[in-house]
């Protein structure tokens, strides 16, 4: 009896050891799990009448809705056994146990919960015997127990899977969806393509590009870099962007900037790889590396270290500019204008050593301004005497910060030279003109006047009757002659070669007042004294241009002259309350205005019209002391 008991022990174990074999086949296997199977070669290996297993909610959604599969020896006596079961379970599990080991719940129930690592809780798998449970079904429990952690593990890896399912496909939803173009390769082949990437490879259908060597779509000089940046990143090392160019089916080439990172698709390792379309930024910029390289303009650009706020006070400003600005870029024309033999050669100099071109003063302007220069008229002395630009300017603003300035200027030097020459013929052509009707219309008048005199002396002598229109010629040519002197002080103002500038404007101030309905007056600081006749002979034509300017055209009532030291300037300002003008109109058609800027410009100056229609016009020119404009 002691050898049958040995031989049926030991025929036990090794069904038991068989079992747990054919067990982990059924559940590592690639098919879908078969409970029904799996029970019943459960049963059939420890002699069980029933094997079940009963599944509890995985989700709050499902609460009260477990699941069974059992198996049975014999058909239940009874039809509703599994209310029974049910019943069972819940009086001896009334909340989920936190042990997987064999519970024996009565005479003849062998029950484990199936407990994974994670203590995540997928249900009870059970034995009952027909006839109790000696001892001797130690084998059974031990098969129970470990099909129990089996069962266990197999729900993780389900779960596993159908999260990696769900994960991929919304990633897919996702990609699928993005504008930028997302390869996945494994071992240098394309696996998968969004509609983005079929595009920029220039695909219909993804079936066209899977299977392919990733190669395939560069350039030869370029397969060794792809190849070493693929290794890397499937040795799982971290690769930075990189530019590369990839080649379309249509044979296309496209620049990109490719971002790659080791990922698992389908639960393969592959390699994610985004794609950035630089071809048409990349054309762009040659555009316009093109168009600078050929425009006879000079651009430049400057960068700041450190941000200025743009609450700082203007002075703060410049100085803070020439303390972290740098000039970032130029081209060839603008490095020339610097002093460099080439672009290269300037570029990344700090500001404070460009100080020759960047003046302070253009700087203050710019910044006072609001950040914005619209053809501001600049000059600089150089080698070959003064050269003349007109600059423009715009700052790029970041949260109230200055963070760069974006420049263009146009050397105007022959035309302010042409103007110059213009102006001094013109001058030339008035002087011509006061000295003819001094000489010549002057002299006559004053013959006409004499003779006149002596013939209406003779005829009141005679008591003639014709004495009173001989007195009435007289005074037709005194008054000639009076009006011939005006016009030769106004043509070649004596004052501005023998005399101070303030002595000629406060004759024409005198002599404005002095019309009807019109008050006029001259005001000074008594500071300033200028020795050039030249600068003093151009600074007297635009006062009196812009009088004239305030009688004929702004009807105005009171004009105001007004000559003062501002630093290292020198301001002249003519203000009437007259009707105002639209400056940039007025510039485009009144000669008269012109040839102020002109003369302004002939004398390195600057000339400035602040004027709204119905609220007056000021005219201002300002001349550097000493004739070198642009120094502070």
């Amino acid at each position: 009896m002691k050898k049958e008991a040995v031989c049926s022990d030991a025929q036990r174990r090794a069904q038991v050891e068989h079992a747990i074999v054919e067990a982990a086949r059924l559940l590592v296997g690639p098919d879908p799990l078969d409970m029904q199977a799996l029970l019943r070669l459960l049963g059939e290996a420890t002699g069980a009448a029933s094997v079940y297993f009963v599944g509890v909610p995985q989700s709050r959604e499902q609460e009260e809705e477990y699941t069974y599969t059992v198996w049975h020896r014999r058909r239940p006596r009874v039809s509703n056994w599994w209310r029974e079961l049910e019943t069972r379970i819940r009086q001896h599990f009334p909340t989920p146990t936190a042990q997987d080991e064999v519970l024996h719940l009565s005479e003849n129930l062998l029950v484990v919960p199936v407990l994974s690592a994670e203590e995540r809780f997928y249900g009870y798998l059970g034995l009952e015997f027909s006839d109790g449970l000696p001892e001797a079904r130690q084998e059974e429990a031990r098969l129970l127990e470990v099909l129990g952690g089996l069962l266990a593990t197999y729900f993780d890896r389900q779960a596993t899977e159908t999260a990696r399912r769900e994960s991929e496909e919304r990633w897919r939803l996702l990609v699928e969806q993005l504008p930028e173009p997302i390869l996945l390769a494994a071992q240098d082949r394309l696996v998968y393509l969004n509609p983005a990437g079929r595009r920029l490879l220039g695909a219909e259908e993804e079936e066209d590009l899977t299977g392919r060597s990733l190669l395939d779509f560069f350039s030869a000089d370029q397969y060794e870099e792809i190849a070493r940046q693929l290794r890397r990143l499937e040795a799982g090392a971290s690769v930075a962007p990189f530019e590369c160019t990839v080649i379309r089916f249509d044979g296309e080439e496209r620049v990109v900037e490719l971002t790659a990172a080791p990922v698992v698709f389908e639960g393969r390792p592959v390699v994610q790889m985004i794609l950035r379309d630089l071809t048409e930024r990349r054309r762009a910029e040659e555009r316009y590396r093109s168009f600078v390289r050929t425009i006879t303009e000079g651009i430049w650009r400057i960068e700041l270290r450190q941000p200025v706020a743009v609450t700082t006070l203007p002075e703060l400003q410049v100085e803070h500019l020439y303390r972290y600005g740098y000039l970032a870029e130029c081209n060839a024309v603008m490095a020339r204008w610097l002093g460099a033999s080439d672009p290269e050669a300037v570029a990344g100099r700090p500001l404070e050593t460009l100080r020759h071109y960047f003046r302070p003063r253009y700087l203050r302007e710019f910044v006072q301004r609001g950040y914005e220069l619209h053809g501001e008229e600049y000059a600089l002395p150089g080698k070959q005497g003064m050269r003349y630009y007109v600059v423009n300017a715009v700052g790029t603003v970041e949260r109230d910060r200055l963070v760069r300035i974006w420049g263009s200027a146009i050397e105007v030097t022959e035309r302010v030279e042409l103007e110059r020459r213009m102006v001094q013929t013109l001058e030339a052509q008035q002087q011509a003109i006061g000295r003819d009707l001094h000489d010549g219309v002057g002299q006559l008048l004053t013959s006409i006047r004499m003779l006149s005199e002596n013939l209406a002396h003779r005829l009141k002598a005679e008591q003639h009757e014709l004495t009173e229109l001989a007195q009435k010629v007289v005074r037709f040519a005194q008054e000639a002659a009076e009006g011939v002197r005006a016009i030769y002080r106004g043509l070649t103002p004596a004052q501005l070669y023998t005399e101070d500038l303030t002595l000629a404007l406060e004759e024409l101030a005198y002599n404005t007042n002095a019309l009807p309905g019109i008050r006029c007056r001259f005001e000074t600081d008594g500071q300033v004294c200028i020795d050039d006749p030249e600068v003093k002979l151009h600074l007297y034509r635009i006062a009196q241009e812009a009088v004239n300017n305030a009688l004929k055209h702004a009807h105005a009532s009171e004009i105001v002259l007004t000559l003062h030291r501002r630093d290292e300037f020198v301001e002249l300002c003519v203000t009437d309350n007259g009707c105002g003008i639209d400056p940039q109109r007025a510039r485009a058609d009144s000669l008269g205005l012109k040839t102020m800027y002109y003369r302004a410009r002939t004398i390195g100056g600057t000339l400035h019209i602040h004027s709204q229609p119905g609220e007056g016009t000021t005219i201002c020119c300002r001349w550097p002391v000493g004739g070198v404009p642009g120094t502070v």
